[in-house]
């Protein structure tokens, strides 16, 4: 049945977007590094031609339909949060110059960067690198916990979960306040 949100329609063009975003990447990455020049036909025609070899392989396509919606949504988050501080009274100049002199803002968007991609890493091709890989169910269906199951995202959870796991997480967590309040002196307390 026909439905005005029915998008199913899109799925056709789902090699689409990656192809754009693709060109459009490389293309300003290119004009701004100018590696081969500044010719605009030169960059926009190894944009082009990666552009193509991107959509010869299918696990990129999925990759880069997994996350570009995530990174439109921290985009947007960001967004909102400097508008956030400026609603609190901080001026453009306020957030450019604390965003220049601080590196934790920098770390903290390779960070969110990282994490996106590795979670669109493993759940496009976490799966198929499984030794038992694959999409066939396993005959010995482990218990609950097990990380031996056939299900990728269920492993990836139940090691997460793991008492293990997270009695190291906690134990550098102490560490790094520890050595911060240690060698941070008044920055930190």
């Amino acid at each position: 049945m026909a439905t005005v949100l029915d998008v199913s329609i899109l799925q056709s063009f789902d090699a689409v977007f990656p192809f754009v975003f693709v060109l459009a990447v490389v293309f300003a990455i290119l004009q701004k590094t100018t590696i081969f020049g500044k010719s605009i036909g030169v960059n926009a025609t190894i944009a082009a031609v990666t552009a193509f070899m991107m959509l010869l392989s299918p696990v990129l396509i999925d990759l880069i339909n997994f996350i570009i919606p995530w990174f439109v949504i921290a985009i947007i988050f960001f967004m909102l949060l400097l508008l956030l501080f400026q609603v609190f009274g901080a001026t453009e100049s306020n957030i450019y110059e604390y965003m220049k002199n601080d590196k934790a803002v920098g770390w903290v968007l390779v960070i969110v960067a990282g994490v996106i991609v590795f979670a669109g890493m493993s759940t496009v091709i976490g799966q198929t690198l499984l030794d038992t890989g694959g999409d066939t169910p396993s005959e010995n269906l482990a218990s609950d916990g097990s990380v031996a199951t056939a299900d990728f995202q269920t492993n990836i959870i139940n090691t997460l979960r793991n008492p293990k796991i997270l009695g190291i997480g906690i134990l550098f967590a102490i560490a790094i306040f520890a050595v911060g309040l240690l060698s941070g002196g008044e920055k930190w307390g």
